[in-house]
């Protein structure tokens, strides 16, 4: 196996690190060379994890690295701003651009230049000889010590909402740290990610390590009102939890540390109200009151058939929460109220609405210019989906009476969908103003959702495969989220970007299906995207525009979109 995807014990200094090209201090198990992320770029997150010690969402010190690395902007009251000043002519190459770690050689020095996170307050550096940091703006919380060894400087910047006094107290214990160690530690973990990973080629292993780094930073610890380690799609500007997301994040971190993937997932669970409707969004002091796309089991479904101790106690709690969270959605977003007590849950051809954009989680969707309360494509898809796929988790769990509930419920509901959804003059679903109100004009990526959930039947599939192969939603970067060449088109977010994890969505229903050639290419165009995105920017973004050559937008760093371009490259079929 080549040496960049296989870690090797190497006994070298770290001050060795720009003549030996290792990534080591002291004698440990290091990455390969290709196994640390190190393109440098703007707007990149820069955070301690949740995997290193205790963190806190409510204030959290988080920073943007600008510049390409010479400036790091906080968060923070007063926005305090680091800058790195290098001496004249002094170059650099960076050998380590991580979410929490930056190292860069010095031409001319024998010792690198460190940036890294010591805990969930402070930040630490070691600058060559003639750099300083400058520091500008903040509040009376934010401290930065400096000191002065040999010819070289340290510096710690600590922030504490106790005040100046501890913040002082944090950044003189930053400034005794030994960065040598802390940069042992944080490539420790990329030596481990790496430790099952096959030869892979280059650009994919490159942008696979920075999608490990991506994951690590967006994992909070423990706090009220968690009990459990959990995520966020992103710590700046996100934050929270978001369900949604996280029924992506799970399909990456189940490659990282599959019971940390479980804990994400369960994490989610635990904030089911007794109702069974689960918060799109939550956090401390923040509870959302409306739901999010309902595809836990679905997710669960597949981190339990990767498990290879397929973890039945896990299943059970999967079946158990998503159940009742899709009943909950049966019963209050089914267009006309409940069924009546004394008929099934999909009596009379259900069609269902969503309360809000952001319950569907598309903000800003041209598909809101109906209003609300509309029959909505993606909801009866995604409703299905997870009735199949419960349908699956009972048989494997011995529930024979409800496996066979839940799959007429998932035909039921996909019979409705063809009935009512479908534009035959157009050959494709639309949202409709009820089940025989107006049709939608908007051609959104909702309405190809029935063909790889299952919904369609031959006939709608074949005309469906014409449009996803065709111009209007085949991009470079995947599909569109609206249709090319269509009213409100312009390429960005949810107006024609690509949302990668949809793109993720269409890959796995396309090879459900039996799809395959068109799940590989759709997959490679993804793969392909995202590593093209990282080698131009150092980040992996939420969007990719679609007019033109792909280029990154929205947000920067994002997990789901690390989560999906790691389980694509390393579980191609599942």
């Amino acid at each position: 196996m080549p040496s960049r995807t296989r870690t090797a014990i190497l006994t070298l200094t770290l001050a060795s690190l720009a003549a030996s090209g290792a990534w080591a201090a002291g004698t440990i198990a290091a990455p390969g060379p290709d196994q640390v992320p190190h393109v440098a770029g703007d707007s990149v997150l820069f955070a301690y994890s949740g995997l290193d010690g205790e963190t806190k969402s409510e204030m959290p010190a988080t920073a943007t690295v600008e510049d390409g690395g010479l400036t790091l902007r906080f968060h923070l009251p007063g926005d305090p701003v680091i800058r790195i000043l290098l001496a004249e002519n002094q170059r650099l190459t960076w050998r380590a651009f991580t979410n929490d770690l930056l190292v860069a050689d010095i031409a001319g020095d024998d010792m690198p230049m460190i940036l890294a996170w010591v805990s969930r307050d402070v930040v630490a550096g070691r600058l060559p000889a003639g750099a300083r940091a400058a520091f500008a703006g903040g509040d009376a919380n934010s401290v930065v010590l400096r000191k002065k060894i040999g010819d070289r400087s340290r510096f710690a910047f600590a922030y504490h909402t106790g005040g100046a006094q501890e913040a002082a107290r944090l950044a003189a214990e930053g400034l005794r740290v030994s960065l040598e160690s802390l940069v042992e530690n944080r490539l420790d973990f990329f030596a481990k990610a790496f430790k099952d990973v096959g030869d892979l080629p280059r650009d994919r292993t490159r942008t696979l390590a920075k999608a490990f780094s991506v994951m690590k930073v967006n994992v909070w610890s423990p706090e009220p009102p968690f009990t459990l380690r959990w995520t966020t799609p992103s710590r700046w500007p996100d934050r929270y939890q978001s369900t949604w997301a996280t029924t992506f994040h799970a399909l990456g971190l189940m490659h990282l540390d599959m019971p940390l993937a479980k804990e994400a997932l369960t994490a989610v669970y635990r904030r089911q109200g007794e109702d069974g409707m689960i918060p799109g969004w939550s956090g401390p002091g923040k509870t959302a009151d409306h739901a999010h796309p309902p595809m836990l089991a679905w997710s669960a479904w597949h981190v339990y058939i990767y498990d290879k101790h397929r973890d039945r106690d896990f299943l059970r709690t999967s079946y158990d929460v998503a159940s009742r969270e899709v009943t909950w959605f049966l019963k209050n977003r089914r267009i006309g109220g409940p069924p009546p007590e004394n008929q099934p849950m999909t009596y009379d051809q259900p069609l269902y609405a969503w309360a809000s954009a952001e319950e569907a989680g598309t903000p800003g969707s041209t598909r809101w210019s109906l209003g609300e309360g509309f029959a909505a494509v993606d909801l009866s898809c995604y409703l299905a989906n997870e009735c199949r796929t419960l349908y699956r988790m009972a048989q494997r769990l011995g529930y024979r009476v409800l496996a066979i509930t839940w799959r007429d419920r998932a035909e039921d509901i996909a019979a409705s969908a063809r009935a009512h959804l479908w534009n035959a003059d157009a050959g494709f679903f639309f949202d409709r103003q009820g089940r025989d109100g107006a049709f939608s004009e908007v051609w959104s990526y909702a309405g190809l959702l029935p063909l790889v959930m299952g919904v369609a039947d031959e006939a709608q599939a074949a005309r469906l495969r014409e449009h996803l192969a065709g111009e209007t939603f085949r991009t470079a970067a995947g599909v569109p989220t609206l249709g090319r060449g269509k009213p409100g088109f312009d390429g960005t977010g949810w107006s024609g970007g690509a949302w990668t994890p949809m793109n993720y969505v269409f890959v796995r229903g396309l090879q459900e299906q039996g799809l395959a050639d068109l799940a590989d290419d759709l997959a490679e165009r993804t793969r392909a995207t995202t590593v093209t995105l990282y080698q131009q920017t150092g980040t992996l973004p939420q969007f990719v525009l679609t007019q033109g050559a792909p280029a990154a937008a929205g947000t920067r760093d994002y997990f789901p979109t690390a989560a999906v371009y790691t389980d694509l490259l390393l579980r191609p079929k599942p």
